[in-house]
């Protein structure tokens, strides 16, 4: 721990003029720092150099971007050189944008590797049909539009690699420690459990969470020899209490899926830790996912009858239960009204989760992100002063209703735009509010296409017709909707959503 420490001597100083004998020296005793970290102004100099420390090395990390992004400039301006008029002519207006360079180099960088000449690269159909759209959005829609498509563009980049660290770190095998690191590891196990579990009674549940999760990254890379059973033992204790420590945090901060992954990952410990079930219960609860939940508590229910039965369990599953039946009915009461608004108010425009008297209710536990709601609703009302009226152009039988409803399912169901969505379910924190209003900016990219198909304006009042046309036969007026249609809505919307498994359409279509 000193060695966080050697390059602000403020800190060592204070912890030398706190030494009772001077004629001593236990800066170099892990007990003295472990006493010493304990008192608040340690804590707070602790907290100030390790920020310092870290907008160094981002100013430093910056830096070094900048310099690797004029080097690669210059490469590829150079290759440039040797390309004929008519690439030049395409890159030319759109060679300082960021994207534009990004995707060169990445083709510069394939040809070096692969050996391919990097001029006819650019003059091959795929590439050039992808730098001909880039050269159009820009004429179309200026600076703002492309930094929309680099926003889009790098949020699916580092979601996939965020995906493929978390799958490196499924898959890692834990190293084999030794006793003295060993050692090392417990010390640093229980005092993450011990201080995050005083964040968490002072209601710091973020600090709380962070801490326990560090406590987790640390103990899961390690393993025990099995001829230590006590080392071995101590170890999987702390590690299971920071995790289901970790997840009950994550359910007081309506982090869900973080909070189900830790109750998980602690019953990969122990399959019948009972804090660890009643855990995942919860937020799989609180997830939509109400027989998963119904199904963690049987499992609760049957590891508590086993051996000496704990009759205060088997009743807390049964009023859990009751809490998940009620919570199930809640649910469905407010997505039946909302899919039946959904044709009303526009069922592809995602505008029905902003009408202030008819938002449906939330589940238990979610938080809306409301600055960000707030902004859209004055949006909103904004355009509703300035909207068209409705004067519907296109009538459509119910048939062809069914098969608008097939053409919309099927460009809902392309790979990129279901990556997207869950991508969008993922930064919304499955906040049903937020992710809808985060959808109508995703979802009008593959209507447009199909609104322009079948005789409708590519745009958002093309959208309220379109919904118009449709709700004549899928409505709440014109009764009952008949199953073959009913199936093509519902598989229409699952597909809008993202899917069941990775999507929304779990909590958005019953």
């Amino acid at each position: 721990l000193q060695s966080v420490f050697d390059g602000g001597g403020g800190l060592v100083a204070m912890a030398a003029a706190a030494t009772a004998d001077p004629m001593q020296n236990p800066l170099n005793q892990q007990a003295f720092w472990n006493e010493f970290m304990r008192r608040p102004e340690a804590k707070a100099a602790y907290q100030a150099e390790k920020r310092l420390q870290m907008k160094k090395q981002a100013w430093l990390e910056e830096r070094k971007a900048i310099e690797d992004r004029s080097d690669r400039r210059k490469l590829i301006a150079a290759a440039l050189e040797e390309a004929p008029a008519e690439v030049k002519k395409l890159i030319a207006p759109i060679f300082h944008l960021r994207v534009v360079e990004q995707f060169l180099w990445m083709v510069y960088d394939e040809c070096g590797s692969t050996g391919l000449n990097f001029i006819e690269k650019l003059r091959d159909e795929r590439t050039s049909c992808y730098l001909r759209k880039l050269r159009e959005n820009f004429q179309d829609g200026g600076e703002e539009r492309i930094n929309g498509i680099e926003d889009h563009w790098y949020s699916l980049c580092n979601g996939m690699a965020e995906d493929q660290e978390k799958q490196k770190l499924k898959e890692q095998q834990p190293i084999t420690i030794d006793v003295h690191t060993l050692k090392d590891v417990l010390e640093f196990g229980q005092e993450c459990k011990r201080e995050g579990n005083n964040k968490f009674r002072e209601g710091l549940y973020e600090e709380a969470m962070l801490i326990y999760t560090q406590g987790d990254d640390v103990m899961k890379r390690y393993q025990v020899a099995k001829h230590l059973t006590n080392e071995r033992q101590w170890l999987k204790d702390y590690h299971l209490a920071c995790l289901k420590n970790k997840a009950q945090a994550a359910i007081k901060l309506d982090l869900f899926q973080t909070a189900l992954e830790a109750a998980e990952a602690a019953l990969l410990l122990d399959a019948e830790d009972r804090k660890a079930w009643y855990r995942k219960a919860l937020a799989q609860k609180n997830l939509g996912k109400f027989d998963a939940a119904e199904d963690s508590l049987s499992q609760l229910e049957d590891v508590a009858q086993r051996g000496f039965v704990d009759r205060q369990v088997l009743k807390d599953c049964e009023a859990e239960r009751q809490r998940i039946r009620a919570a199930r009915k809640r649910h469905k009461l407010s997505v039946r009204e909302m899919i039946g608004k959904a044709f009303e108010d526009g069922v592809f425009s995602v505008d029905r989760e902003f009408d202030l008297q008819d938002t449906p209710e939330h589940l238990p536990g979610q938080k809306m992100d409301h600055a960000e709601v707030e902004a859209e609703l004055t949006r909103r009302r904004k355009q509703l002063g300035n909207q068209r009226t409705l004067d519907r152009q296109v009538q459509l039988t119910a048939a062809l209703a069914g098969d608008l409803l097939d053409e919309l399912a099927d460009a809902y169901d392309q790979g990129w735009f279901q990556e997207r969505v869950q991508k969008c379910a993922r930064d919304s924190n499955f906040d049903r509010t937020v992710f809808l209003m985060r959808l109508k900016a995703i979802a009008i990219e593959v209507q447009r296409p199909v609104l322009e198909k079948w005789g409708f304006e590519g745009s958002d009042h093309g959208v309220r017709e379109m919904s118009a046309a449709i709700r004549d036969y899928a409505g709440r007026g014109s009764g009952e909707m008949p199953d073959w249609l009913k199936s093509k809505q519902r598989r229409c919307l699952e597909a809008l959503y993202g899917g069941r498994e990775f999507g929304m359409a779990n909590l958005l279509v019953t």
